[in-house]
This record gives structure tokens, C-alpha cells and sequence, in this order.
């Protein structure tokens, strides 16, 4: 009798804690008592809470799921285990959080993201420790020197180097001039030709003569680390990830040995050229030499600290220059204005861009601002915080709490968007609008004879006013090499596609259905669910967009 009782209740058990812990984040939910803690998640099991559901599903999975479930709480708590996570929706929460200096170690995440995800040893992780203190190497390698080489001149020396690679690359692909070649899947073919020409400007042609396969490498550890989420004790996926991160800093450091070796590798000067075929560009040099001349920094560790610049870069640059080509291609008057955009600042004579002028465009960058909102998904983590925190008047969070929101789920928040800009939610927030972050001096009526409807066309300046936090969200990703060199490398591509072949989509009713729901993802890589095939072949000189 005993025993059976004691199956009853092991049986009964977890729907009781359940159903207990659901009236207990109501009842916290709707209380309207000052400065009270955010509400626990339901679960099953005390102790254990969620981690068995996040490790199922996974976290893309799991986050996507909760935020659906609780669409109309503005914060709540997961537990992993001992690991607890407040998930911040409201944007008054989230600026407080993260905009307000000091609440959060700067540094603490770095931690856990280079011994985990790049496989850094553990007394190189010492550095990152300290940098919270004194202003070390990590202060100057994540700071200084993407503000030294990877904005205004030295970017537009570093841009043409990744432009010209680009055109060399896919005017070797033996495409015609006359003759259309249809690429079956498009997403596979700019993944592996983005991410080697980008590879090659940041690290040199040599880099591939030394690991031939670091392309293909690197590829798999982007899928194994794609549901990665910093702070999270534990990582599903890690099996996965150890064979293609090992070669790839058993690749990087055989590099490394061949052209970083010795206590002066550097061609930096004034003088020396933004690039080197064997030692790569200026920005990897010197940050590669200012770790090579840092203690407990082995070369194991700066083989993580190139793999972790390759993996910003990449798993941003490829899918975003995906996405901008296929949304372009969708629109033919979308098209024609962005070829207005490239042809005055593009010599078919001399093959030159004036990309500065290009990617400043309003229309350009509102097109990229928009592409990232909806095709970039990024979670931003902070772990103990400082002291307590009063979100506002209802909610505050205590010292040690770790935080976590998702730009998707601000980018898709309708009340936000129409606060901070009202005429940006003229146009659903789940389509993709390349005027959305335009604001209008004029409008324009244009006719179009051919459908006898009206189009609108917004003729203004770019500006990311009163979206500061969303924008902080998209920047979390871009750490190690900055906003501006993604995007501008996210133009250059767009731009040599354009200017120098014909592109055209295969079947357009593929693209909607290929285009994951939104709803469905919470960050990571997002691709498409089928494959989308393209025409393409060599646009003739004269030949304009």
C-alpha cells in the first residue's frame, strides 16, 4: 500500500508543482503591489524547473514557445536548474537594464562565450577577468582597434580589398555573358563565396593555402553553435561543436606559426598597406600581436581570439547579404531605385564604387537597418548584477540577477515601434519595408501605368531615432568588429552583385514560402526553409542596373 502511494504521488507530483506555480505567476503577474520580483515560468519539477525543456527543445525553441504562451507579460522568469534567467520584453526595462552604465560586469559573459564557445584555454580567460579593473588588451582589441582600422578611411581601403576579392571570386565562377546559369540554392552558394572573400580580407589569401578547408570548417561550428545563448549553464549542442572548432584552431594556429611567428610580424606603419597576403590586414595583425604579447595568452588562445573575429563577422555578414540580394530581387521598382543608388557612384571603365556614397544613401541604409530587424536575431545576455534594480514602479530585480531579451521580440513589438515612430508601423512589422527607417521630407505619387495603381515613395533622411534600443540589441552581435564593418561589407556585396551580373529570381512564390515564421525564432542564424534558386549571369560594360 505504501509503495503504491508513493507511485501516486511520484505520478501526481509534477501536475500539482504545476499547477501550483501557474497560479503563483498570475497571481505575481496581476498583483498590483510596488517594486515586487518577476514571476517564475510554470514547472513541473522544483529544482530541476526548466531545464529538461530546454534542453529538449532547445533555447531557440523554448524562448520562441514562451514568448508566445506569455505574450502579455512584459517579464518572467526561467529556471535552468540553479541558473535563473529574467526575460525582458518591456523596452522601459530592457533601456533601464542595459543602457544604465555599471548595473552589469562589462566583461562577464566574455568569460563564459570564449572558454565554452571558442574554445579559449582557461588562464588566457584570466585577461578577461581583469579587464573589469584596468584597461587591458580586451579593452583595446574589442574597442580601440575596430575604431582604428574598421571605420571612415581605413574601411574604405579594407572595403575595396573585399570588393575586389568578391569580383575576382564570381567572375571565376564561369559565369556568361549571354547565357543564364541557374545556382539551384542561392543560400549555399553566397554563403560559401561571402564568407571565404571575407575571410581572405580579414586574415589574406595565404590563410587557405595553410587550412584549405577552413570555409567548410567553420560552417559546421556556425550550425553546431547556432542555439548557443551566453550565460546558459550548460550547451546542448556541444558535441557537435568540438570537431569542427578543434580544426579550426589546430588550422588557425598552423597560420598563425607561418606568418605571426617572432616578436615583430607586424607591417603596420603609417606606411604599410591596409592588407597583406600572408599576414592579413592591419586590424588582425596588431590584435593578434597585442595578445601574442600578453601573459598566459598561448597560441592556442590566439587562435580562439582569430576564431572568435572570423565567427562575428561571418555568422552576421553571409545571412544579412543573403537576405538584402532576395528582398531586392522580389521588388523590381525596389530595383530600380537602389541601381539609382549604385550606377552614379560605380566606373564600369575602371570597375571602382564610391561605396561611402552608396552605403550612406538613405534608401541603402534603411534597406540594411530593415534587413537586420527582421533577418538578424540576437540575444543579449547580462549575469549578476551589481546591486538592485528597480525597473520601474512595479518590478525590480535583485543584486545577482541575470538578464535576457531578444531583439526579435522588440523588432516585432507593434506598441514600441508606434511610440517611437508612429509612420513606421504603416507597413505590418512582420513584411519587409525598405523605407521603414526613412523619414519623409516629401511624399511622391508615382503612377504606374502597368497596374494602374498608386506607389509611395518616401523621399528623406535615415534615422534610427528613438530606436536606441533596439539598435543597442543588433549592436550586441556585432561586438569585436563594429556596426560599420559588417554593414559596409553588406552594401559592398549587394553592390558587385548588382552592378556586375543580372540576377534573377527562379520562382518568387518559392521566396514567401521559404521565409521562416517570425514568430518562430528568437535568435541565431535564420535561413531558409527551402531551397531558393536564381538566374544569373555577367552584366555586358554599359550595361547599367
Amino acid at each position: 500500500m505504501a509503495g503504491f502511494i508513493v507511485l501516486v504521488l511520484i505520478v501526481v507530483s509534477p501536475f500539482l508543482f504545476f499547477n501550483i506555480s501557474t497560479q503563483l505567476f498570475y497571481r505575481r503577474s496581476n498583483s498590483a503591489a510596488p517594486g515586487r520580483r518577476p514571476p517564475t515560468v510554470p514547472y513541473f519539477i522544483p529544482g530541476v524547473f526548466h531545464a529538461f525543456a530546454l534542453a529538449y527543445q532547445g533555447p531557440q525553441k523554448y524562448f520562441a514557445a514562451l514568448l508566445k504562451q506569455y505574450a502579455h507579460s512584459s517579464l518572467f522568469v526561467v529556471k535552468a536548474g540553479p541558473k535563473h534567467f529574467v526575460v525582458l520584453r518591456n523596452p522601459g526595462h530592457i533601456k533601464k537594464a542595459l543602457l544604465t552604465p555599471g548595473l552589469f560586469s562589462r566583461y562577464s559573459l566574455h568569460i563564459h562565450t570564449y572558454e565554452k564557445l571558442f574554445g579559449s584555454p582557461k588562464e588566457a580567460i584570466q585577461i578577461y577577468q581583469s579587464a573589469e579593473k584596468d584597461k587591458n588588451v580586451v579593452e583595446y582589441a574589442h574597442v580601440d582597434l575596430p575604431l582604428k582600422y574598421l571605420t571612415d578611411s581605413s574601411l574604405v581601403r579594407l572595403t575595396d580589398i573585399y570588393i575586389t576579392t568578391l569580383s575576382h571570386s564570381l567572375h571565376d565562377k564561369m559565369f556568361q555573358f549571354d547565357t543564364w546559369t541557374q545556382i539551384e540554392d542561392f543560400w549555399s552558394f553566397s554563403q560559401q563565396v561571402v564568407t571565404r572573400c571575407a575571410m581572405e580580407t580579414l586574415l589574406g589569401a595565404n590563410v587557405f593555402k595553410k587550412y584549405p578547408s577552413l570555409v567548410k570548417d567553420y560552417w559546421k561550428f556556425n550550425d553546431a553553435v547556432d542555439g548557443f545563448m551566453p550565460g546558459l549553464p550548460y550547451f546542448p549542442f556541444s558535441g557537435a561543436l568540438e570537431g569542427p572548432r578543434d580544426r579550426m584552431l589546430q588550422g588557425i594556429e598552423k597560420w598563425l606559426k607561418a606568418n605571426h611567428s617572432g616578436s615583430n610580424f607586424t607591417k603596420i606603419g603609417d606606411d604599410d598597406p591596409i592588407w597583406d597576403e600572408y599576414l592579413g590586414s592591419k586590424f588582425i595583425q596588431e590584435r593578434d600581436d597585442r595578445f601574442a604579447k600578453t601573459n598566459n595568452v598561448t597560441l592556442r588562445a590566439r587562435s580562439a581570439e582569430v576564431l572568435s573575429v572570423i565567427h562575428r563577422l561571418n555568422s552576421k555578414l553571409s545571412p544579412i547579404s543573403f537576405w538584402t540580394i532576395i528582398e531586392i530581387l522580389q521588388n523590381p521598382h525596389l530595383s530600380k531605385r537602389v541601381a539609382a543608388e549604385i550606377n552614379p557612384n560605380h566606373s564600369r571603365k575602371s570597375g571602382e564604387y564610391d561605396i561611402v556614397h552608396i552605403a550612406n544613401a538613405p534608401l541603402i541604409q534603411s534597406i540594411c537597418a530593415e534587413i537586420r530587424r527582421l533577418r538578424a536575431c540576437v540575444v543579449t545576455s547580462r549575469m549578476g548584477a551589481k546591486n538592485a534594480i528597480a525597473l520601474d514602479q512595479e518590478w525590480a530585480l535583485d543584486p545577482g540577477t541575470n538578464i535576457v531579451t531578444f531583439s526579435h521580440d522588440i523588432a516585432l513589438n507593434t506598441d514600441y515601434w508606434a511610440k517611437a515612430r508612429p509612420g513606421s508601423v504603416e507597413r505590418p512589422l512582420e513584411e519587409f519595408c525598405a523605407e521603414r527607417f526613412i523619414i519623409p521630407d516629401r511624399l511622391r505619387l508615382a503612377q504606374r501605368q502597368e497596374r494602374q495603381t498608386n506607389e509611395r515613395r518616401e523621399v528623406g533622411r535615415f534615422s534610427m531615432e528613438g530606436l536606441e534600443i533596439f539598435e543597442s540589441l543588433l549592436d550586441e552581435s556585432d561586438v569585436c568588429v563594429g556596426r560599420a564593418f559588417v554593414q559596409t561589407l553588406q552594401v559592398a556585396t549587394l553592390t558587385v552583385f548588382l552592378a556586375e551580373f543580372e540576377l534573377q529570381l527562379c520562382d518568387a512564390e518559392v521566396v514567401d514560402a521559404a521565409i521562416p515564421s517570425l514568430r518562430d525564432v528568437t535568435f541565431g542564424t535564420i535561413k531558409p526553409t527551402e531551397e531558393i534558386a536564381i538566374r544569373i549571369r555577367k552584366r555586358r560594360l554599359g550595361n547599367r542596373i
